[in-house]
């Protein structure tokens, strides 16, 4: 079959094309593109099933868009709050006795990096405890926004930029073992990634992200290469 690039019209050779997976990659433009429209013998990944509503989520009609608002709320901002206030009550301590008894420079200096590690995860506890993220859609723009704290990722993407949306499972490796978290993210008409919503706890709070923007937008599901496997 011959298969031509979407975003740039370059032929895609035969080394570029995944028949299993419906996926092939442009080698003018860098795009990846699934084409299980175009081979009707093409497997790709595999369907995704319905996702149900997550906890914490809400998904209303705003005159003719839609606003999802996820909050951010979970056990694990509280566990990380109760190490802040150990983590900063130590610290309290420390500059207290450094302070009123005289303590030399160094006893000053030497926990700065340690105040600012504490002042950064105090930050993070309190916004996950309080924080929401709200996606808007409509037929122009899709646009995320964290609050009531400010946080990074807002942003606003126009509509006609995206392509295809898809999820990704991120892993990282730490001391007390494997951690997943995953992300909702979109691949442009140029071939561009851009991350939408990151650090979901579950598969299905970013699937359902997906389904719900993707339903709205009228854009057809396609595989994307490396985008996490249906659940």
């Amino acid at each position: 079959m011959k298969l031509n690039c979407p975003h740039c019209s370059w032929t895609i050779p035969a080394e570029n094309i995944n028949i299993q997976t419906a996926i092939a990659k442009c080698g003018s433009c860098s795009a990846v593109f699934g084409f299980a429209d175009k081979a009707p013998g093409a497997v790709p990944f595999g369907s995704k099933r319905a996702v149900e509503m997550p906890k914490g989520y809400s998904v209303d009609h705003v005159g003719t868009g839609l606003e999802i608002t996820r909050r951010w709320r979970s056990w694990k901002y509280l566990a990380l709050l109760g190490f802040c206030i150990f983590w900063d009550g130590f610290l309290v301590v420390w500059y207290f006795i450094a302070f009123t008894k005289g303590g030399p420079l160094v006893m000053k200096l030497f926990p700065i990096l340690h105040v600012a590690a504490g002042v950064a995860l105090t930050y993070t506890a309190i916004a996950g405890l309080l924080n929401r993220t709200r996606i808007t859609v409509n037929t122009a723009e899709v646009g995320i926004k964290h609050f009531p704290l400010p946080w990074l990722g807002n942003r606003l993407v126009m509509r006609q930029e995206i392509d295809q949306l898809f999820c990704e499972e991120k892993i990282r490796h730490g001391k007390n073992g494997v951690h997943y978290s995953y992300n909702l993210s979109a691949v442009l008409r140029d071939g561009k990634r851009l991350k939408l919503v990151s650090g979901l706890d579950t598969p299905e709070k970013a699937l359902f992200l997906e389904q719900q923007i993707e339903g709205y937008l009228g854009i057809a599901d396609r595989p994307v290469a490396g985008e996490m496997r249906p659940v």
